[in-house]
């Protein structure tokens, strides 16, 4: 109960803090064009925030791009990815629609993923968005990087994703915190997730129906198949992060015998691109760094990454590369 009351108390200062700060009188030029719930039985999610690019004119379908905030699965809503999903309408121009799904400890696992699942098939047969849904792309990070690469792989979704970007996100929950923090290459690097990994994960489930750690769903992974995931794929890892180390696997796994070409950051294979930010930690484009050479070299190193986004999402998104997306 204590863990519940804690999480709750977390929570709701860190919902007030976004409320203020991307409110419209301090963060006016990235405000949404809308906000919509889609799931009126889930009264726990705030609306999801929908954004278009500034110069889009009437109806014509454009593409969507679907955010999934993080948050350790704990906590944030999908105001923290306004600035994100701002830049992402405008440049890769297409509809970014931000979404929310249930925190744990109060809901455990499967409900954040059944959330994500059940909003985006909702949001891709929304009538009143102009969407092409032949090209939709799924975009998260951190715990939103773990549920758009495991509501990729769901069933209900396979054919309908042309992509998916996630942002240094946790991949594989079988290992344990000790483990992935000496995946990382200078343990003198601060990493604020490390004392905290073990016990934030064990708040995700029932005691009394705690799934397999390889279960896709939780664990992504451990895809069956490179068909288990849409025809294509980008992964960012933080070189200082504790989950690095998993999401290099993931992409070399979903790689496989396919050649790899240097790329800038990482490396290109057909439908997978791997880039590593280097010299940064985990979450490193939410938190300001403490002096100003870190903070302009942490302003550079996102800036870096969003173009890297942005072209991905316009390769994924051009009409020559969704061909092999067949909408059900």
């Amino acid at each position: 109960m204590f863990e519940y009351i804690q999480w709750t108390c977390i929570r709701t200062f860190v919902d007030i803090s976004l409320f203020l700060r991307r409110s419209s009188w301090v963060s006016p030029t990235t405000q949404p064009d809308r906000v919509k719930t889609y799931l009126q039985s889930r009264p726990n999610l705030y609306p999801c925030r929908i954004f278009l690019p500034h110069d889009h004119e009437g109806k014509r379908p454009i593409p969507l791009v679907i955010r999934v905030h993080g948050g350790g699965f704990l906590l944030n809503n999908p105001a923290v990815d306004d600035l994100i999903a701002r830049h992402l309408a405008d440049r890769a121009q297409c509809v970014v629609v931000s979404i929310d799904y249930s925190k744990a400890p109060q809901y455990k696992f499967p409900a954040a993923y059944e959330d994500v699942v059940e909003q985006i098939l909702k949001i891709i047969d929304d009538p009143d968005l102009p969407l092409d849904c032949s090209r939709v792309t799924l975009c998260g990070a951190s715990a939103g990087g773990n549920l758009v690469l495991a509501a990729a792989q769901d069933p209900r979704l396979r054919t309908k994703i042309a992509g998916v970007a996630a942002v240094y996100a946790v991949v594989d929950l079988v290992p344990e915190g000790i483990a992935k923090m000496a995946t990382r290459p200078d343990p003198s690097v601060p990493d604020f997730m490390g004392g905290s990994y073990d016990g934030i994960s064990g708040l995700l489930f029932d005691d009394a129906n705690k799934p397999e750690l390889t279960d896709v769903r939780i664990s992504p992974a451990y895809f069956t198949s490179r068909d288990s995931l849409p025809p294509h794929v980008l992964l960012i890892g933080a070189e200082h992060d504790m989950f690095c180390h998993e999401a290099e696997e993931m992409a070399d796994k979903l790689a496989g015998s396919e050649p790899k070409v240097d790329a800038e950051g990482g490396w290109q294979a057909p439908g997978v691109r791997w880039y590593k930010v280097q010299n940064q930690a985990h979450a490193f484009d939410q938190f300001q760094a403490n002096d100003l050479e870190r903070e302009r070299a942490r302003s550079g190193a996102i800036d870096d990454m969003n173009s890297v986004i942005v072209d991905f999402l316009d390769e994924v998104l051009s009409s020559k590369t969704v061909k092999d997306v067949v909408p059900s």
